[in-house]
């Protein structure tokens, strides 16, 4: 397994700690303004986005709860293992369409 960056390293406590964050906090935490620097190390951590609130807020498939929907509730925010509100709305239609061909 390959080792996480230190920046990445730092991302991840935070991340566990408060479960979710903005953009704005991210970028406070490793001491950048680049979103891109924050979009790589997220990717490392294989981030997720809400898919309420704008997707303003992310956290870590490793950290969320998801139920068996594959929802998750954190405080305010949503966020789905399917991804953005379409993808979801677009997995459930279509779960539901199989269940009743079977």
């Amino acid at each position: 397994m390959k080792k996480l960056s230190e920046l990445s390293t730092s991302l991840l406590n935070r991340l566990k700690h408060d479960k979710i964050a903005t953009m704005e906090d991210l970028k406070k935490i490793i001491g950048t303004q680049s979103r891109m620097t924050v979009f790589r190390r997220l990717k490392e951590l294989h981030y997720i986005t809400s898919y309420s609130h704008s997707a303003r807020y992310y956290s870590l498939y490793r950290i969320a709860e998801f139920n068996n929907q594959g929802l998750w509730f954190y405080k305010s925010v949503l966020f789905s293992r399917y991804g953005t509100l379409i993808k979801s709305v677009e997995y459930f239609v279509n779960e539901s369409e199989n269940s009743r061909e079977v």
